[in-house]
């Protein structure tokens, strides 16, 4: 079923990677040292640069590296925020999906968008996931993530943010996540999802455009 095709999709491809993701540059591998004493101050950034983000439109690539293949696993999409509870994400390359929210309805659809159905999110444990995270980031909602993850300030090519899984569930699968920002503390600039193998994905979102214009109708698929 067409349907189901596009949620395997966007349960593999996405939920390890849009748990922190916005947009920005790639990075190479990060090896990093951690400073605690950073940690206010850049979350004060963040926090001072989420308040005046209305809405984000930006391409992106998901790369994922793993030890049985030579070459990245490689997929591209694009997606589309508005603040405080909008979100559109599709995957364009190899196989069409995507889903879309729009306060509290909610749509996915496969190859074909016409064929798009209403999903309820509480149903949907991943997509729901997905939906908080992004959600969380956006507003920069520090203390809701924090239950979720240690984080902690790296310092290192660049100054980024280290989480580490707190759940037992998704300590099996997850090490620990790098999320790089812009020199200007405006977005995310690449994420990393290390997993216990010693696999991991990367993705990066290209073209980023901040507070624009949004598509018209981009909410309504």
């Amino acid at each position: 079923m067409m349907i189901c095709k596009a949620y395997r999709v966007i349960s593999t491809g996405i939920f390890l990677v849009l748990l922190f993701a916005f947009y920005g540059n790639g990075a190479e591998t990060m090896t990093v040292q951690e400073s605690q004493d950073m940690k206010p101050r850049v979350f004060a950034r963040i926090t001072e640069t989420a308040s005046a983000l209305n809405t984000i439109t930006s391409d992106f690539t998901q790369e994922r590296y793993t030890s049985m293949l030579k070459d990245p696993l490689v997929s591209r999409g694009r997606f589309v925020y508005e603040k405080p509870d909008r979100l559109y994400w599709e995957l364009i390359k190899p196989s069409p999906s995507g889903f879309v929210v729009n306060g509290g309805k909610a749509r996915r659809w496969g190859s074909n968008p016409s064929e798009a159905e209403t999903f309820r999110i509480d149903k949907e444990p991943i997509i729901k996931a997905i939906v908080e995270q992004v959600f969380a980031w956006a507003r920069a909602d520090f203390p809701w993530l924090e239950k979720r993850y240690v984080v902690t300030v790296a310092e290192g090519p660049k100054t980024i943010l280290k989480l580490v899984p707190r759940s037992p569930q998704e300590k099996k699968y997850i090490t620990h996540l790098y999320i790089a920002f812009s020199g200007n503390w405006e977005y995310v600039n690449s994420v990393e999802i290390h997993e216990k193998s010693g696999d991991y994905t990367r993705i990066v979102f290209l073209d980023a455009l901040l507070n624009k214009p949004l598509p018209k109708n981009v909410f309504e698929q």
